[in-house]
C-alpha cells in the first residue's frame, strides 16, 4: 500500500470544503481551528499508518485512536489520568454532549456555539475525515467518499433556515472532483504495469501521455457540465411544497398548532412546551440592560389545586398603575431598564416583559395590568411594544439583616394569598424544611430561602429531567400520588416541578412564595435577543420586605445557569457583579462550564490529594476504582487483540527491510503474498513453475481482472528477479499484493476474513518459535554447559 501523502490532502481539502456550510450553523465559528488539526492529525496519521503496514484494516483503528485522544485532550486535557482518558475523562465529554444536545434542542440555527456544541462539531467533522480518508485513500475508492461529503453538505443545507450560498457547493464538488481525478490518473498509469517486459518502447510512453491527456479533458469537461448543471437546473425547475425533510431538521411550525404562535392556558402546564422543543420564535427585543437580561414573566400566579398552578379569572379588574414598585424601599439600590420589543407572536391576552415593569408603551393598542401581581394584558397582540422594568438591586447583607421600614405585607391580599400549603404533601415539605434548615444552620427568612435553594439546585441530588418517575413508592413501599410529594421523593423532574417544591418549603419556612410562568431571556445576536417556544421557563418569586418580589431558581444549572447574585450569598456560593448575574438563559460565556455546576460551594480536593502521591500509589489509588479495572480490562482486551497483527506486519517487514538485494525483496513479498493467501484459505500448489502458481492462485481465489493482472505482475518481476540478468525495473509490489489479497478476500466468508486478519499465519508462526526457544533455553544452556565441564581421563 503506498503512502499517498498527496491524495490524503487532497481527501483533507475536500472535508474542510464540504463542512464550510456548517459555519453558518453555529453563532461563531471557533470550532473550526479544532476541527482542521483533528482532520489534519487523521491525515498524517493515515500517511504515516500506510507507510508502515500493507493492511488497510490496520489504518482505521490507528487514526481512531490518535485522533481520539486529541480530542480528549482538547475537551477533558484537566481530567487525563497521565495523559491517558480515564472515566473522569469520559465523564467530562458527557457532560458536554448532554450539554449541546440541551442547545441543540432548544436553539434553531444559528445556535451558540457552546463547548459542548464545540465536541459534537468537532467529533462530526472528525468522523467525517476518518470515513473520506478511508474511503478515498486508504481503499482508493474516492467515488464512495462522495457520499458522507454530500451529507455532510446537506446537514448544513437543510438546517440553515435558507438556501446556501451556491459557492459553498461548488467549493465543496470541486474538491471532491479532484480526488477523483487524481484517482483516475492513478489508475490509468497502471495501466502499463501489468506488461512484464522490462523495457518500455518511447512511442509506448508518447501514447500513454496521449491517452492520459484524452482522459483527463473529457473528465474535466464532464466535470465542469456536472456543476453547471446542479446550479441551473434547480433554478429551472419548480420548487417542491414544504416537507420536513426537504426544508428542515431542526424546524417545525405546529406549535400549538397556530403556526408558530405560543399562548397560555389557566391551567399552567408547561410539560408539552418543553417536551416538544420547540423552535418557533416568540418574540424578538432588544435591550438596555448590560450583560444577560432577567427572563420574561407572563403570568404569576399564587393558587396551588389539586397538583396545578391556576391563573386568575379573565375577567378580573385591570388597572395602568403598576404598583409592584412601591414594595420596594429607597434603601434598596434600583436601576430603570429599558426592553424594545420588536416582533411580537404570543398570543394576546399576554404580555411577556421582565418584572416589576413600571411603565409599557403598546403602540397605541389598549393594554392592563393586574393591581396584585402587574401581570400585563393586551385586548389584542401588538406587534411591537416598550416596557421599562425596575431591576432590583438588594445586597444579600439587606435581605439577611432586614431593610429597616420594609412592609410585611400583612395586608396585602398577594402577600397573604401566597401563604397557604398544599394539603396533601405539606407533611412531607414540613419534615423537609426543617431538615434543609438545620443542616444549613439557616436562622434568617432569607438564609432558609437560600438553603431551600441551594438543596434543590444541587446539595439534595435532584436531576433534572423532561420524564417524570411513574410510579413512585415511599421508603415503606407506598405509592406516592401526590405530584409534590412524588417529585420530592423521587428528585427527579423540570423546573415546574423545582420552583413548586421551593414555593411550598418556602411557605412552610414562613416566607410568602408564588409560581412566575414565562419565558428564559433567549440567544442573542447582534444585540437582538431571540425568544423561543423551547425557552418556556418556570420559577419562583418570594416576598421579602423592603425587597418586594424576589426571584429564586432552584432548577439545575444544567438548564438555567447561574442563579441570581443575591440568592447564593448565604449558601456560600460565590456571587457575581450586578450586571453579569446570568440566570436562565446564559450565553455560553456567562454559564458556568458543566463541569462546575452545582458543587454546592464545596472545593474537590481529590485531584490535589493524588497529586502527593507517588507514581505506583496513585496507580493502586486507580485501580481500586472497580471501573477503573473494567475499563483496563477492556483496553487490554482490545490491545490484545492486535498482537497477532502487528507481529505479522513487523515479520514480513523485517524480511524487505532484511534483503540484501533487489532479488531478496521480491522473493519477500512472494513469500508474504502467499502466507496472506494461505490465511484466507488460498493453499499454494505442491510444485510446479511460478505460472503454474498464477494460474492456481487465479483459479483457486476467484480474482477478478484486475487481481489477476496484479497476480500475473508480481510472477513476471519474480521471473525476472530470479532469471534475467540485474536491471533497474522496479520490484516494490505493496499495491499488487493488496489487490489480490483484496479480491482473494472477497470471495471468502466473514469468519474467514476475520480469523485472517486476527490469526496471520505470520504472527503465529513468530510466536510458536518464540515459545519453542524460550522452553528450550533451559535444555540448550545445559547442554552447551556439559559440553564445557571436564571430562574423566
Amino acid at each position: 500500500m503506498r503512502s499517498r501523502p498527496s491524495d490524503a490532502f487532497v481527501a483533507l481539502a475536500a472535508t474542510l470544503a464540504a463542512v464550510l456550510g456548517i459555519t453558518t450553523l453555529t453563532v461563531t465559528a471557533g470550532w473550526v481551528g479544532t476541527a482542521v488539526w483533528t482532520c489534519l492529525a487523521v491525515a498524517v496519521t493515515g500517511i504515516g499508518l500506510r507507510r508502515l503496514t500493507t493492511r488497510g484494516a490496520l489504518v482505521l483503528p490507528g487514526q481512531v485512536l490518535l485522533v481520539g485522544w486529541l480530542v480528549c485532550v482538547v475537551f477533558a486535557g484537566d481530567r487525563l489520568w497521565w495523559g491517558l482518558p480515564g472515566p473522569d475523562a469520559m465523564g467530562r465529554l458527557g457532560e458536554l454532549l448532554r450539554e449541546s444536545a440541551d442547545v441543540m434542542q432548544r436553539y434553531a440555527a444559528p445556535i451558540p456555539t457552546t463547548r459542548g456544541v464545540e465536541l459534537v462539531i468537532v467529533l462530526a467533522v472528525t468522523a467525517l475525515a476518518l470515513l473520506v480518508d478511508y474511503l478515498a485513500v486508504t481503499l482508493g475508492a474516492p467515488a464512495a467518499a462522495g457520499l458522507p461529503l454530500l451529507v455532510a453538505f446537506l446537514t448544513a443545507a437543510a438546517n440553515s433556515g435558507s438556501s446556501l450560498a451556491p459557492g459553498y457547493f461548488l467549493v465543496a464538488a470541486f474538491a471532491w472532483l479532484v480526488l477523483i481525478s487524481r484517482q483516475g490518473r492513478w489508475s490509468v498509469r497502471r495501466w502499463s504495469t501489468t506488461v512484464a517486459s522490462p523495457r518500455t518502447p518511447t512511442n509506448a510512453v508518447d501514447s500513454e501521455g496521449e491517452a492520459l491527456g484524452g482522459y483527463g479533458s473529457s473528465a474535466r469537461a464532464l466535470g465542469v457540465v456536472a456543476l453547471v448543471s446542479a446550479l441551473a437546473i434547480p433554478a429551472l425547475v419548480p420548487h417542491l411544497p414544504t416537507r420536513f425533510i426537504l426544508d428542515g431538521l431542526g424546524r417545525s411550525d405546529t406549535a400549538e398548532g397556530r403556526g408558530g404562535r405560543v399562548g397560555f392556558t389557566s391551567t399552567l402546564d408547561l410539560t408539552r412546551s418543553l417536551q416538544d422543543g420547540s423552535l418557533n420564535p416568540v418574540l424578538t427585543y432588544r435591550t438596555s440592560a448590560p450583560g444577560t437580561p432577567p427572563p420574561l414573566r407572563v403570568v404569576v400566579t399564587s393558587d396551588y389545586v389539586s397538583g396545578e398552578w391556576r391563573t386568575r379569572p379573565s375577567g378580573a379588574p385591570r388597572t395602568q398603575d403598576l404598583p409592584a414598585t412601591a414594595l420596594i424601599s429607597s434603601d434598596v439600590l434600583t436601576t430603570d431598564r429599558t426592553m424594545s420589543v420588536e416582533q411580537n407572536l404570543l398570543d394576546p391576552p399576554h404580555v411577556a416583559a421582565p418584572q416589576p415593569a413600571i411603565s409599557a408603551d403598546f403602540g397605541g393598542t389598549g393594554w392592563g395590568a393586574d393591581p396584585r401581581t402587574s401581570d400585563l394584558y393586551v385586548p389584542s397582540r401588538p406587534d411591537r411594544y416598550t416596557v421599562t422594568y425596575r431591576e432590583v438591586n438588594v445586597a444579600p447583607t439587606q435581605l439577611q439583616d432586614g431593610i429597616p421600614g420594609g412592609s410585611s405585607g400583612a395586608g396585602d391580599p398577594e402577600v397573604v394569598a401566597s401563604q397557604s400549603l398544599d394539603p396533601g404533601s405539606a407533611e412531607l415539605v414540613s419534615r423537609l424544611i426543617s431538615q434543609v434548615a438545620t443542616e444549613a444552620r439557616a436562622t434568617t427568612a432569607y438564609a432558609r430561602a437560600a438553603a431551600i435553594q441551594e438543596w434543590l439546585r444541587s446539595s439534595g441530588g435532584f436531576t433534572y429531567s423532561l420524564q417524570l418517575i411513574s410510579p413512585v413508592v415511599d421508603a415503606n413501599g407506598a405509592a406516592v400520588t401526590n405530584p409534590l410529594s412524588a417529585f420530592l421523593v423521587s428528585k427527579q423532574g423540570y423546573c415546574v416541578q423545582f420552583a413548586s417544591a421551593m414555593v411550598m418549603m418556602a411557605r412552610a419556612a414562613g416566607i410568602s412564595a408564588r409560581m412566575a410562568i414565562g419565558f428564559l431571556p433567549g440567544s442573542s445576536s447582534n444585540g437582538v435577543y431571540t425568544v423561543r417556544a423551547a425557552d418556556a421557563h418556570a420559577w419562583p418569586e418570594l416576598y421579602f420586605p423592603g425587597a418586594g418580589w424576589l426571584r429564586f431558581e432552584p432548577t439545575p444549572a444544567s438548564r438555567t445557569g447561574s442563579a441570581p447574585a443575591y440568592t447564593t450569598a448565604a449558601a456560600g456560593a460565590s456571587t457575581l457583579p450586578k450586571d453579569r448575574s446570568p440566570d436562565a438563559g446564559a450565553t455560553p460565556t456567562d454559564a458556568p462550564s458543566a463541569g462546575a455546576r452545582d458543587n454546592g460551594g464545596v472545593q474537590d480536593t481529590t485531584t490535589t490529594t493524588a497529586s502527593t502521591l507517588g507514581l505506583w500509589d496513585r496507580a493502586a489509588l486507580w485501580l481500586q476504582d472497580g471501573s477503573h479495572l473494567a475499563l483496563l480490562a477492556v483496553v487490554l482486551g482490545l490491545l490484545a487483540t492486535l498482537v497477532l497483527p502487528l507481529t505479522a506486519h513487523l515479520v514480513n517487514r523485517r524480511r524487505r527491510m532484511g534483503a540484501a538485494n533487489r532479488a531478496e525483496l521480491a522473493e519477500a513479498q512472494w513469500q508474504e503474498l502467499v502466507s496472506r493467501l494461505r490465511d484466507l484459505g488460498v493453499s499454494p500448489p505442491t510444485g510446479g513453475t511460478l505460472r503454474q502458481w498464477r494460474s492456481h492462485y487465479v483459479r483457486e481465489a476467484y480474482l477478478d481482472e484486475d487481481a489477476e493482472a496484479a497476480m500475473g505482475h508480481v510472477v513476471a518481476t519474480l521471473e525476472r528477479t530470479r532469471y534475467a540478468r540485474p536491471d533497474a525495473h522496479p520490484v516494490t509490489l505493496h499495491d499488487e499484493i493488496r489487490r489480490v489479497t483484496h479480491a482473494a478476500a472477497v470471495g471468502r466468508s466473514r469468519r474467514r476474513r476475520v480469523t485472517a486478519f486476527l490469526l496471520p499465519g505470520d504472527g503465529v508462526r513468530w510466536w510458536g518459535g518464540f515459545v519453542t526457544r524460550v522452553l528450550g533455553a533451559p535444555g540448550r544452556w545445559i547442554d552447551d554447559n556439559v559440553e564445557r565441564l571436564p571430562r574423566r581421563r
